[in-house]
């Protein structure tokens, strides 16, 4: 398998402020998760961030060949575009697959049954 340079990868300047409030704030959701019930559904969710990740790892290309051919990668700002949209379809894939395996799945009746 081979690879291709596609784009630079480019980014705005951030403030280093912004960006520790940013981690400080995904930390502070991972541990209020953690109370709230992430560790009851652990496997769900690990199952749903890998399958969305793979599914946009391989649907990346072709996003790239689509935006190039709109003229779109031309510019930094097309790059930095793409990956927010790929970063935004990724996590609403996630989220949907999540809900299917936990809500929709038990609703129909389609959900493992835990033993007590």
């Amino acid at each position: 398998m081979s690879s291709e340079n596609i784009a630079l990868f480019v980014w705005p300047v951030v403030n280093d402020t912004l960006s520790i409030v940013a981690i400080v704030l995904a930390v502070v959701i991972f541990i209020f998760g953690i109370f709230s019930g992430a560790r009851a559904n652990k496997v769900r969710m690990i199952f749903a961030v890998c399958l969305s990740t793979v599914i946009g790892w391989f649907s990346m290309p072709l996003a790239v060949k689509l935006v190039s051919a709109l003229h779109i990668l031309d510019t930094k700002t097309g790059i930095v575009i793409l990956i927010t949209v790929m970063m935004a379809f990724v996590a609403a894939l996630a989220t949907t697959i999540y809900e299917i395996i936990t809500v929709t799945l038990s609703d129909i009746g389609m959900a493992s049954k835990k033993v007590i």
